[in-house]
């Protein structure tokens, strides 16, 4: 391979990393904006991506084909959780269940978004299955990771709303670039009912 294909490729390849972070973003926050209905949202920029602990709690996913590998992952606190319940636990007293409740709907966050990420990339032709979502202390993350993997796309972003905030992100392998080598991230429209054309 000359020099000349291999910057062209790895132009292609930065380019594809562009549209995937797009992607995995706009799945990400359509989803949990649309699931929890939350008004007024807004993505403010994450700067340190080495802070890895955003959140009491972290609830996460994986997006795994032969193509590509995605991590998911929601950083949170208990009374952010239990405030995105809004009134569907009004009657719940007991705090234990209410707890369970709470991390019941981020695990359920975690397989909407993974499973709109799925839905686009087999659209794609990039067939991929999902794990079971899981919660763990948010701490634990200091633990798995103790530096930004460079040779994966890394992307940290927060979704902030009047009544609250959560850490939203993703890390993701591209395991056949060629099988992204065009592909382009276009935003769906959304109809008035909310059914996406």
């Amino acid at each position: 391979m000359t020099e000349a294909q291999d910057i062209s490729e790895l132009e292609q390849n930065e380019s594809a990393a562009k549209e995937l972070k797009k992607l995995i973003r706009a799945k990400v926050e359509s989803t949990i904006v649309k699931s929890a209905r939350l008004e007024d949202s807004k993505i403010i920029e994450v700067e340190n991506l080495d802070d890895y602990v955003y959140g009491h709690w972290m609830a996460f996913i994986l997006i795994s084909g032969s193509s590509v590998r995605t991590m998911l992952k929601v950083h949170f606190n208990g009374s952010t959780a239990r405030a995105m319940l809004g009134t569907k636990v009004r009657r719940v007293k007991d705090p234990k269940a209410l707890e369970r409740m709470a991390m019941d709907f981020m695990k359920e966050q975690c397989n909407l978004m993974a499973g709109a990420l799925k839905t686009a990339f087999n659209s794609a032709q990039i067939i991929t299955g999902l794990s079971i979502p899981l919660v763990t202390r948010g701490f634990d993350e200091a633990v798995f990771s103790d530096k930004v993997d460079h040779s994966k796309i890394n992307d940290v972003w927060k979704l902030s709303w009047p009544d609250g905030e959560i850490v939203c992100s993703s890390v993701t392998e591209v395991l056949q670039w060629g099988d992204f080598s065009s592909y382009v991230y276009e935003e769906e429209e959304e109809e008035e009912d909310g059914v996406f054309l």
